[in-house]
């Protein structure tokens, strides 16, 4: 088990979308400046395609379990951080702290065959939740919790990977002008069993 990817593994990660403004932080955190209008989505209308978000990632196995804590510099609607898996361009997944235009909330994204759809869950009434992926095979769970104790399922789905997954962090502003997003710490492990629920 790696206890943070941002300092024991800076050699696996790489960039999708590079951000101009990103560090890692003196506490080993990492820190991202978001671009205007960055996100990964694709309309099933067709409306908003975007695949331009800063994602920082690393080659996982086909079963993993991935955890963050973050905070987010919550400006305009839909700022957000997430964490996300990707096989492919058409089938990759993002769960999301989120700015919904009042309140910060919960969001899951999950993306078949090139068609998104979108999630919203429970309202977040901390600065600095914590979120995880768990992937058992092609089965995949959403946790947050809001202190890093009491874990919630926010959803529970199958996704096949035709190709190798990778995964790591994502900072989004898909309305705004840009946000700032701080990842505390990025680890590693391999999931129990019974932590699908």
């Amino acid at each position: 088990m790696k206890n943070n990817l941002f300092l024991e593994a800076r050699d696996e990660l790489s960039w999708t979308n590079p951000p101009d403004n990103w560090m890692i932080t003196e506490e080993g955190g990492l820190m991202i400046e978001a671009p205007p209008a960055a996100d990964f989505f694709r309309d099933p209308a067709g409306k908003h395609m975007a695949s331009s978000a800063p994602f920082l990632h690393l080659p996982v196995g086909s079963s993993f379990e991935l955890t963050t804590r973050l905070r987010v510099d919550m400006q305009h609607i839909y700022d957000s951080g997430c964490l996300m898996l990707m096989s492919g361009p058409d089938h990759w997944a993002k769960l999301c702290f989120e700015f919904n235009g009042r309140y910060p909330t919960i969001v899951s994204v999950v993306t078949r065959d090139g068609s998104s759809d979108d999630c919203n869950s429970e309202r977040v009434t901390v600065e600095q939740p914590y979120l995880r992926i768990t992937k058992l095979e092609d089965c995949i769970s959403f946790f947050y919790s809001p202190d890093g104790e009491d874990w919630r399922l926010i959803r529970y789905f199958g996704l096949s990977c035709p190709s190798q997954v990778v995964a790591g962090v994502v900072a989004q502003s898909p309305k705004g002008e840009g946000c700032r997003v701080q990842f505390d710490y990025l680890q590693l492990s391999q999931p129990e069993e019974d932590s699908r629920f």
